[in-house]
């Protein structure tokens, strides 16, 4: 999905689709982020009320993607509306709510078939073997998917969704056990907040030999 940067930088994405989309990525990232920056200190419904000061910068920010000011409204309250849906959303929640090490926008960078690669996932973790679960034992790397297919079913989805973000979720995993070493439990998770959901895998320390 696409990234909205904190300091004002220029609209950016990582996947194809249309303007609309990206920016509406971008914005919903940017909220999410937010969210989980609130929460360190704010309970969920304060950090709800909170996330309302974004609504002028994001409005502005968006128009400067060239949108119109009917449209960057438009984008604004739908992006609102993914992150409130998702701060409501127990397994959201749980994404979003402070965890050991946790991190949003992480960037790292590691050496990857003789390569320098830089990764950045949205939001990186230690918490329980499962969602939701007690426990710091396991590092949970997950990424955000706003894009969908409006009366699509999610269930017959996320299957196919799956394959196509996989490879990438483990290259972040091959990063992060080197860092700190390749008997790490890693859980990689994608979750797609304008379904509320939450799609998570164990990725085996053979998917991310290097």
């Amino acid at each position: 999905d696409a990234r909205l940067a904190e300091t004002g930088d220029p609209l950016y994405s990582r996947e194809s689709g249309g303007v609309e989309s990206r920016v509406l990525g971008l914005a919903a990232h940017a909220l999410l982020e937010k969210l989980a920056l609130l929460r360190i200190t704010h309970t969920w419904e304060n950090a709800r009320a909170a996330l309302e000061d974004e609504r002028p910068r994001l409005a502005a920010q968006i128009r400067a993607a060239g949108l119109s000011r009917i449209e960057a409204a438009r984008l604004t309250e739908a992006a609102l509306a993914v992150a409130v849906a998702t701060s409501h959303n127990p397994t959201g929640q749980w994404v979003l709510d402070p965890h050991l090490e946790a991190d949003s926008e992480v960037r790292w960078t590691g050496l990857l078939g003789g390569e320098i690669r830089n990764v950045q996932a949205d939001r990186v973790f230690r918490a329980g073997p499962e969602p939701l679960e007690p426990g710091d034992g396991v590092w949970w790397i997950v990424d955000y998917k706003t894009a969908f297919t409006p009366g699509s079913n999610p269930d017959a989805a996320v299957s196919a969704l799956r394959s196509v973000f996989a490879p990438q979720l483990e290259v972040y995993a091959r990063v992060l056990r080197q860092m700190h070493g390749n008997a790490t439990t890693i859980r990689a998770g994608l979750y797609y907040p304008r379904w509320t959901l939450l799609d998570w895998w164990e990725i085996p320390a053979s998917a991310a030999a290097f």
